[in-house]
């Protein structure tokens, strides 16, 4: 950052460590009484770093509302037992979580919002939904994490006012992404029953993203329904798989986490 300087002299520019050296102060200063603390927060913070490289996180990808997922995914949290578990979900539906002790599933835990800033009016109201059954290895991660003393659940996933915005740049965008759009009204179609008019995300699907994809399993598989294949072909053969073998989900899900060791910082 440069200051200002008198006609002629030459531009004065802090230390390249100015800024993180005032942060270190200031945390000195409002966590431990002075400046005398640096040092230690210095050694705590290589201390962290040493711990994170040292315990390599273990990922556990997942197929959404997978029974054979979420068998798979028990038998690693019994295997493993972990302190800190990582979920891919929006981080501020933690609150919600703990109240799943108090319902029959299957839920659904939903955020929406009914006045809309910088938003059409015919978007109301946004919503967005994550479906819970027990056949999930999200769930499965979740009453582990609750049932357990000493376990952390952290959810990793950007929080759902990111992800209305990440809406309204995305539709900026429907212009170039027509075709992908008619595809998913042809896909949203089928299940028009089991969703209202409210523009919404639904996390967590099962189905492929490429029709021809689709159309290639379920004739090659002589079946009707993609969730017939799958039962057919990947939950029953994989039901009672080792976690070597159990099936790494599609789309590159790699969700709930299990930490490898007590004081993990991320899975």
């Amino acid at each position: 950052m440069s200051r200002p300087t008198t006609s002629g002299a030459a531009p004065v520019t802090a230390p390249p460590f100015a800024a993180l050296r005032e942060q270190l102060l200031a945390a000195a200063d409002e966590f431990a009484g002075g400046a005398g603390a640096v040092p230690d927060i210095l050694a705590g913070m290589v201390d962290d770093v040493d711990r994170a490289l040292r315990e390599e996180p273990e990922i556990f990808p997942v197929c959404h509302h997978s029974p054979a997922s979420a068998l798979a995914m028990a038998r690693r949290l019994r295997e493993k037992s972990p302190t800190v578990i990582h979920l891919e979900l929006c981080e501020d539906l933690r609150p919600l979580l703990d109240e799943l002790r108090n319902c029959r599933l299957p839920v659904a835990l939903q955020v929406f919002a009914t006045e809309l800033d910088g938003f059409p009016p015919d978007w109301a109201p946004l919503s967005v939904v994550a479906p819970i059954t027990e056949a999930s290895a999200e769930y499965q991660a979740i009453a582990y994490a609750l049932g357990t003393p000493g376990v952390e659940l952290v959810l990793v996933d950007r929080s759902t006012d990111h992800v209305f915005q990440w809406l309204r740049r995305d539709k900026r965008n429907e212009g170039n992404e027509r075709d992908q759009r008619e595809e998913d009204e042809r896909v949203a179609s089928a299940e028009a029953a089991l969703h209202g008019d409210a523009v919404g995300i639904e996390l967590g699907d099962l189905r492929p993203r490429f029709a021809e994809l689709e159309e290639h399993l379920l004739h090659h598989g002589r079946v009707r329904h993609w969730s017939e294949w799958w039962d057919q072909y990947v939950e029953r053969p994989l039901a009672g798989a080792d976690y070597e073998t159990s099936p790494p989900g599609h789309g590159d899900d790699r969700q709930p986490v299990p930490a490898a060791a007590p004081g993990a910082t991320r899975a």
